[in-house]
């Protein structure tokens, strides 16, 4: 029997969320989207997730970018990490970085920051080379 991580999975998204709303929450076009109920929704944070190389994106309305995140298992603990980017930004060390965990979110600096934008630029190589696979297969 597995266990059931509805609890924590359920504390990251909402630390998640109130990560978004705290970087996002003065984009007057983000606020507007949101105010105006379009079809804008959250990222659910999912076992899905915990799937080896699997990293999601989320578009944030007036931002020009937004946050690639993907889940890790720690032990009996979940960590979900992002990465905040904008087409604005010169080159991926003007990223930003973050740790959720279920007591909240940090911005990850010096090593750890270096840490994680070496695991995204991995990450996203990764799916690359899994988007040409499928091209050259069709």
């Amino acid at each position: 029997m597995t266990k059931d991580n509805t609890s924590s999975f359920s504390k990251l998204e909402q630390n998640f969320k109130d990560l978004l709303m705290e970087r996002c929450g003065r984009l007057p076009y983000f606020m507007e989207v949101l105010s105006e109920k379009h079809d804008f929704k959250f990222p659910e944070i999912t076992e899905d997730l915990l799937e080896p190389d699997t990293q999601c994106f989320i578009s944030i309305p007036g931002m020009f970018g937004g946050f690639a995140y993907y889940l890790e298992e720690m032990g009996d603990k979940f960590v979900l990490y992002a990465e905040q980017s904008s087409r604005m930004n010169h080159d991926s060390n003007d990223y930003l970085y973050f740790e959720i965990t279920e007591s909240g979110s940090k911005k990850l600096e010096g090593e750890e920051r270096e840490i994680m934008r070496k695991k995204f630029c991995e990450l996203a190589k990764k799916a690359h080379e899994k988007h040409l696979q499928k091209l050259k297969a069709m």
